[in-house]
């Protein structure tokens, strides 16, 4: 794996969530085990920009029926970025860094720009507003692009 790579891609969603909100908040940990939660999970391969490398992980996306959610992108057992909202707030943090973004769920909810708030299930349904596009191969894999930036998240089919 680049080593730049991961560095680079936390370094631009900060630069791209900074201007989302102006207070953090604090998230209780989630426990996915808890009564309410569904799960789902894929192998996946993330390219957080065009010119970007490739990686290679596991995508866990849960939802909790009280309308809470919970997306993890890891490598190897080490989560890379864990995107969670709850019905009053959202959160993103990241291994490669010492400290995460949040913000309070306004009216119009989490910013649309980031990948991981796109994965309400899996495969992904992107709104029909949605700056994201959803491909689908025939064997059942699925690739949600954002055409502006290049990143990219494609699934392997789930059985």
């Amino acid at each position: 794996m680049n080593a730049v790579g991961p560095i680079s891609v936390i370094c631009l969603l900060g630069v791209d969530l900074l201007g989302s909100g102006c207070r953090t908040v604090s998230l209780p940990p989630a426990d996915l085990a808890a009564t309410g939660w569904e799960t789902q999970e894929t192998a996946a391969v993330w390219r957080p920009r065009a010119a970007a490398p490739e990686l290679a992980g596991e995508l866990l996306v849960a939802h909790h029926s009280n309308g809470s959610q919970f997306v993890q992108f890891s490598k190897q057992g080490l989560p890379l970025v864990t995107a969670r909202m709850t019905t009053n707030a959202w959160e993103i943090t990241s291994s490669l860094r010492s400290h995460g973004w949040s913000r309070p769920l306004g009216s119009t909810g989490p910013p649309d720009r980031v990948l991981w708030f796109q994965l309400h299930e899996l495969p992904p349904h992107p709104g029909s507003h949605s700056r994201w596009q959803r491909q689908t191969e025939p064997d059942g894999a699925w690739k949600l692009l954002n055409p502006r930036t290049g990143e990219t998240l494609i699934g392997l089919a789930l059985p």
